[in-house]
């Protein structure tokens, strides 16, 4: 099972058996962190993904301002390419970047499916800023040509001695299902300002993906988050010291989500604190004593009705 603390936010006052038509699910950051919270204890979840949250309710008086900002922020990892000054001290790919990213995907639709695809660089060893302008550029070009295309990225370094230390980026895009692989490689060459041919022929990796009941997402999850301190043998001084963003999303909000069910299933406030409590115990989550987070996400392995089933028989 996949885990996920989620701080601050709530979800929208829909009536328990109507459905909510005035706006459509923006995922994870807006439909939990800019809508007004429920103030009684509930639990709602995404039918169509592999996710649910349990929220005590009352937010208000337990989440100060300070804490939801925070949240807000940290739920929106990922939302450009373009990494903001005060991320500038960002030198490695954390367990609270790996979370949010595992929180991403799995608010991802169960039956979605697209594109796997991977860039690197031959001669070309970029900085940060400068391999994220690159992939910034490439996908305008895919865009123009794709405009229904959304993504989600992440940068790894090589790991192999003789390009030790240079980035790549491993993309799941969503939206179109074919895209010439000749000319993706053509645009990523032109971008990267490679020179060899060698580079043009073999710069890019793209294979089909078929998301079976949500699987796709797990697996992802594992080939993607695998964590650093640092950046391999950056140096001090150098630029990939504060590496900025690991990850993000591209076209966020044309991701496809899956949608929140209308009608939360409410709780007292002591059942739902009795829940969060034993998940907090049961994943030995490093947290202070009594210290109970006001709401809990959970990223389930399969379906989330079966885990709620789950849920509902620990009252």
């Amino acid at each position: 099972m996949d885990k996920n603390i989620s701080e601050g936010g709530g979800v929208s006052k829909t009536p328990l058996f109507e459905k909510d038509t005035s706006e459509k699910d923006r995922g994870p950051a807006s439909s939990f962190l800019t809508r007004p919270a429920l103030d009684e204890a509930h639990i709602r979840m995404r039918p169509e993904g592999r996710q649910l949250v349990i929220d005590r309710g009352s937010r208000s008086e337990e989440v100060n301002s300070e804490d939801r900002d925070r949240s807000l922020a940290e739920a929106m990892g990922g939302e450009t390419i373009r990494d903001p000054v005060a991320e500038s001290v960002i030198s490695g790919f954390s367990e609270d970047s790996r979370r949010r990213l595992r929180g991403r995907l799995h608010a991802l639709r169960r039956d979605a499916s697209g594109l796997f695809l991977t860039l690197t660089y031959q001669h070309r060893d970029p900085t940060p800023d400068g391999a994220k302008q690159d992939l910034d550029t490439f996908w305008k070009r895919i865009r123009r040509r794709f405009p229904g295309a959304s993504a989600v990225w992440k940068m790894e370094p090589h790991t192999e001695d003789e390009n030790r230390g240079v980035p790549h980026f491993h993309l799941m895009v969503f939206g179109v299902q074919f895209i010439p692989v000749q000319w993706l490689s053509k645009i990523w060459h032109d971008v990267t300002g490679e020179r060899d041919y060698a580079h043009r022929k073999s710069c890019v990796d793209l294979e089909p993906f078929v998301n079976e009941d949500g699987k796709l997402q797990s697996y992802m999850t594992e080939y993607m988050e695998e964590t650093y301190d640092e950046w391999p043998d950056a140096e001090k001084d150098g630029p990939w010291a504060e590496t900025g963003r690991w990850w993000g999303c591209l076209s966020r909000k044309q991701l496809p989500y899956a949608e929140w069910e209308d009608a939360p299933i409410y709780l007292n406030e002591s059942e739902a604190i009795q829940i969060i409590s034993e998940l907090v115990d049961e994943w030995d989550l490093d947290l202070p004593d009594g210290v109970i987070p006001p709401s809990l996400t959970i990223n389930t392995r399969g379906d989330p009705k079966a885990y709620l089933d789950d849920l509902m028989d620990r009252l």
